[in-house]
């Protein structure tokens, strides 16, 4: 049972990163359409994005969910086995905030015309999440991951 649950874990952990890696890649993606002020494609870009996400939530609870019926023992064999794969995984999500925040700052310094627009656009609401339109907002990333 221990090995069966520690290799779903394994498969799990390297699902992981590779979501990672293709919201880093849809960060790159984003920083463009921001560049570009394409705001269009930033809406399709961010709801690619936000899908993304989920699965990692998900992700992560499959993770704790089986983690939390090994034993110590198995667990502290795991993330030791598995560091580098964790280190990688954690590398990635930071680069994905650093971008993050930076599309913020350059979306909030954006002319004001430019906003109305963005919020004029249909769905707007999609186009808006996680973007500090308002100071409540916030990167939606950063507290999910």
């Amino acid at each position: 049972m221990m090995n069966k649950q520690k290799t779903e874990i394994v498969r799990l952990l390297k699902h992981k990163q590779e979501t990672c890696a293709q919201l880093l890649q849809k960060m790159g993606e984003q920083m463009e359409a921001v560049n570009n002020q394409d705001n269009s494609r930033l809406a399709v870009i961010i709801e690619g994005k936000e899908g993304l996400i989920a699965g990692l939530n998900e992700t992560d609870q499959k993770i704790a969910s089986l983690a939390s019926d090994l034993d110590e023992a198995s667990r502290e064999s795991l993330a030791r086995e598995f560091e580098e794969l964790a280190r990688r995984i954690e590398i990635d999500l930071e680069k994905i905030i650093e971008q993050e925040t930076v599309c913020q700052g350059k979306l909030n310094i954006v002319k004001n015309e430019v906003l109305e627009k963005i919020k004029s656009v249909k769905g707007g609401q999609v186009l808006l999440k996680g973007y500090g339109i308002s100071p409540r907002i916030k990167p939606k990333i950063s507290k999910n991951v």
